[in-house]
C-alpha cells in the first residue's frame, strides 16, 4: 500500500468510526487509561502530552524496525516534523532513561552514535496503552478481517509499530489531520483532561447539562495535575467557542462535543489501520520464515 491508499484507509475508517455510536468506546479506552494513569499519574501525565506521545511513537517505531538504529536518526526525524526542538527531544530522552524504560549503548560499528531499546518494564506499559486505542476502535467500527474473533496477536507490540511507522511516514496522525486541536493535547494528561470533562458529563447525565466546575478539585487530584491547570484548559476553551461558562457551571457546547468525537476518531483509526497494517506485514514474514525453513530441509 503506499502513501496515498494509506492515507485514504485511514481517512476512510476515520470516517467510519466518526460517523458510528463513538461514546462506548471512548468511555472504554477512557477507563482503559485511567487504568494506567492510576498506577503512575506522574510518568502518564509526562508521556500523554501530544508532543512527547508523538515522539515515543517515533522512537519506538525506529526500534522495533532496526534495533541498531542511532538515536540522533529519531531525533532528526522528531525535529524534522517539529515535534520538539532537540534540547526538549533530549531532556525527554533522559527522563525515559532515568524512569528506566530505555537503555542506550554505543553502536557497534560507530562509537560516535548511540543505539537504545525498549526495557522489558517498558514494553508491559506499551502493551497496555496499545490496547486502550485497539479494543475500542473493534466496538465502533470492527475489523473486516477477524481480528474481533483471533483477539490481539501476542507479538502486539513489533507489529503495531511496524504498522505505525508507515503512518508516520504518510503523515496520517492527529497532529496532520486536525492541527487545529493541538492547544487541547499537549498539554499535562494530554487528551485525558479533555476525556474526564466528556466522560463525567456522559455518564452524570445528557452532554448537554454541562459540568459542575466545583468537581475540578476531584479532576484535578485523579488526573494529577493541578486545578489551575483544568481552569486554564476550560478558560482557553471558553475563548475558542468549546465551553460556557456560567458561575459553577460548565456548559460542554457542540464544538466541544464534535472536537472529542473528531480527535479520538482520529486516534481509533491510526490504531485500527496500524495494527492491520502490522498483522499484514507479520503474516508476511511468517510465510517467509516458514517457506525459508522449508527450503533448508
Amino acid at each position: 500500500m503506499n502513501e496515498p491508499d494509506l492515507l485514504a484507509c485511514v481517512e476512510e475508517t476515520r470516517s467510519s468510526i466518526f460517523q458510528g455510536d463513538m461514546d462506548e468506546a471512548i468511555l472504554l479506552h477512557y477507563d482503559l487509561v485511567m487504568e494506567s494513569y492510576r498506577r503512575k499519574p506522574l510518568f502518564y501525565k509526562k508521556l500523554l502530552k501530544y508532543d512527547r506521545f508523538i515522539v515515543t511513537l517515533s522512537l519506538l517505531s525506529f526500534m522495533f524496525a532496526d534495533d541498531r538504529v542511532p538515536l540522533s536518526r529519531v531525533k532528526a526525524f522528531c525535529q524534522a516534523r517539529g515535534y520538539m526542538s532537540r534540547n526538549s527531544l533530549d531532556t525527554y530522552f533522559s527522563f525515559l532513561l532515568s524512569a528506566g524504560y530505555m537503555q542506550v549503548r554505543l553502536h557497534d560499528e560507530d562509537e560516535r552514535q548511540r543505539v537504545f531499546k525498549l526495557t522489558d518494564r517498558a514494553v508491559c506499559e506499551v502493551r497496555q496503552m496499545i490496547d486502550s486505542y485497539v479494543l475500542p476502535s473493534q466496538i465502533v467500527a470492527p475489523y473486516e478481517r477477524g481480528l474481533v474473533g483471533a483477539g490481539i496477536p501476542e507479538d502486539v507490540v513489533p507489529s503495531y509499530f511496524h504498522g505505525i511507522a508507515r503512518v508516520l511516514y504518510a503523515n496520517g496522525t492527529l497532529d496532520q489531520q486536525l492541527p487545529e486541536a493541538r492547544w487541547m493535547i499537549n498539554r499535562d494528561g494530554g487528551h485525558l483532561p479533555m476525556l474526564a470533562l466528556y466522560s463525567d458529563s456522559l455518564r452524570n447525565g445528557p452532554l448537554k447539562v454541562g459540568y459542575k466546575a466545583a468537581t475540578y478539585v476531584e479532576l484535578s487530584a485523579r488526573l494529577g495535575v493541578s486545578k489551575t491547570h483544568i481552569i486554564r484548559m476550560v478558560k482557553e476553551g471558553e475563548l475558542r467557542g468549546y465551553f460556557k461558562c456560567r458561575k459553577h457551571q460548565v456548559e460542554l457546547l457542540p464544538a466541544f462535543i464534535d472536537l472529542v468525537r473528531k480527535i479520538m476518531a482520529i486516534y481509533f483509526s491510526v490504531a485500527r489501520v496500524s495494527m492491520e497494517l502490522g498483522m499484514e506485514y507479520g503474516s508476511k514474514r511468517n510465510r517467509l520464515c516458514a517457506a525459508g525453513s522449508l527450503s533448508g530441509e
